[in-house]
């Protein structure tokens, strides 16, 4: 059937009336209808009815037992999709990536020490509310927490200087510069942007899902130069060995 007029709270009285829709009356109207109340858990949700169009073309749920209500075509009403939003996909996310330093988690004091990460795009199949989908995740933010009171949030990920072509502690997007030798807890969390395919396309999801990495301790020393006459091999006590 086609619904239309304005959506009234149960057990409230209809404030207009609708010529040649049953059911409809004027306030100061006698209630003659011998229709009895339907339940609450039979009551009509119009946005599960709403067509393209923008026309509501409703159906009463049925009890268990009852036959499966019809379209006005003839077909068979088809269920209501239920909304999916970011954070009902957050059991697919990606594991968690912890931040790296080159190299072996080791840098110099004053010197670049170059941050890398492997996150990737992670595409996994699934089902949700009982609906076959593919979610995929694609990395877009990586926030670092140097562990020295600063913190940084890149847009692309880190790469090696072997990757880049370039020589050991040379300054890349994804380098940090710590002014003391220490141990410092690293901590990186990747943000990921979402898609998710219902057999149609992918379609995007507003919002971000991130995960978080198992700190990481960088060890930073310092570096002292001096000009000596032998190598330490030469002279074992010398300045520096």
């Amino acid at each position: 059937m086609t619904v239309s007029g304005t959506q009234q709270r149960p057990g409230t009285p209809a404030t207009t009336s609708t010529p040649g829709i049953p059911g409809t009356r004027n306030a100061d109207t006698p209630d003659t209808s011998t229709e009895p109340a339907r339940p609450s858990d039979r009551a009509i949700r119009l946005a599960d009815c709403m067509d393209d169009s923008g026309t509501v073309r409703c159906h009463e749920p049925t009890r268990p037992g009852e036959p499966s209500p019809l379209r006005e075509n003839g077909a068979p009403a088809a269920p209501a999709t239920p909304t999916i939003t970011i954070t009902d996909l957050a059991r697919f996310a990606p594991p968690p990536v912890s931040a790296k330093a080159e190299p072996g988690n080791v840098g110099i004091a004053d010197l670049p020490t170059n941050f890398t990460t492997t996150a990737t795009t992670h595409t996994q199949a699934g089902e949700l509310f009982g609906i076959p989908l593919t979610v995929r995740f694609t990395p877009d933010t990586y926030a670092y927490d140097y562990g020295d009171g600063t913190t940084a949030t890149l847009t692309a990920p880190g790469q090696t200087w072997e990757a880049l072509g370039l020589p050991q502690f040379s300054p890349t997007a994804a380098t940090h510069v710590y002014r003391e030798r220490g141990e410092y807890s690293v901590i990186l969390i990747t943000g990921y942007t979402v898609e998710i395919d219902l057999g149609t396309g992918w379609i995007p999801l507003a919002g971000q899902i991130t995960t978080t990495g198992t700190p990481q301790t960088i060890r930073i020393l310092e570096a002292r130069t001096a000009l000596v006459a032998h190598t330490c091999t030469e002279d074992p006590d010398g300045i520096g060995c």
